[in-house]
């Protein structure tokens, strides 16, 4: 059962990571373009891909901490 909330709560975590890099992204396109979507999908790509890595990363500490050392439920 610990994998399980383990697995829920990495997911979770590695969602927020890849929405907080994907909102920066918005703002600077915001901030810096206004109204270009060509600068919009490169934004979103860009930040879009390290919000995914950011996300992966995350996602696995939070569930190797939650999980615990040893792996067993």
């Amino acid at each position: 059962m610990r994998h399980v909330g383990a697995t829920l709560i990495g997911i979770a975590a590695g969602a927020a990571a890849l929405a907080v890099l994907l909102l920066v992204g918005y703002l600077i396109y915001r901030r810096v373009w206004g109204d270009s979507i060509q600068a919009l999908v490169g934004v979103g790509i860009v930040f879009g891909g390290a919000g995914l890595y950011a996300g992966w990363i995350l996602g696995m500490l939070v569930f190797s901490a939650v999980r615990g050392p040893d792996g067993s439920s």
